[in-house]
């Protein structure tokens, strides 16, 4: 689960989709090419926000995963929303919930600035939720991965059936 006590109450999702970004080893990777100012937080610590903004409209965070000096992140690519402020606005918006990670995003209110947040110990943070059958995950490729190396990789993890996964 993801929770986070902002400005505008507590928000909290169950995640139901994610993605695996290899750094260096990834040509897919923000962090392929090495650190630089935008992406050494990737090459940080476990457990710490890495947000960025795409294409002039959204933002996405990943969840730096690998150990020191050596990057590695999961995108958060979707979620149900559990409660809290917004969360019937989540339900109404559409049959996608929070379907994207954009969107995922957006409903949480998460920007450039939450980079670095950890999310151990910051009022954004990960909590274990309920346990999901391994026969309720589908593996795949990526979403919109076409051109790497990596591209058929099946670094995508989903919910079957989860109505926040990206169609």
């Amino acid at each position: 689960m993801l929770v986070y006590d902002g400005p505008h109450g507590r928000r909290a999702a169950r995640l139901v989709e994610v993605e695996a970004y290899l750094g260096e080893l990834d040509p897919a990777s923000h962090a392929h090419r090495g650190p630089t100012p935008r992406t050494t937080v990737m090459f940080g610590r476990p457990g710490v926000a890495y947000v960025y903004f795409i294409y002039g409209n959204h933002h996405c965070m990943n969840v730096v995963a690998h150990l020191p000096g050596v990057a590695g992140a999961v995108l958060l690519r979707g979620a149900e929303p559990l409660g809290g402020v917004g969360a019937g606005e989540a339900r109404a918006d559409d049959s996608r919930g929070l379907a994207g990670p954009g969107r995922l995003a957006r409903w949480f209110g998460l920007t450039i600035a939450h980079t670095g947040w950890d999310l151990v110990r910051s009022q954004l943070h990960l909590r274990e939720g309920a346990p999901v059958a391994s026969r309720d995950v589908v593996r795949s490729a990526r979403v919109g991965i076409t051109q790497s190396l990596t591209s058929e990789k099946p670094w995508r993890f989903a919910v079957r059936g989860s109505r926040g996964v990206t169609r």
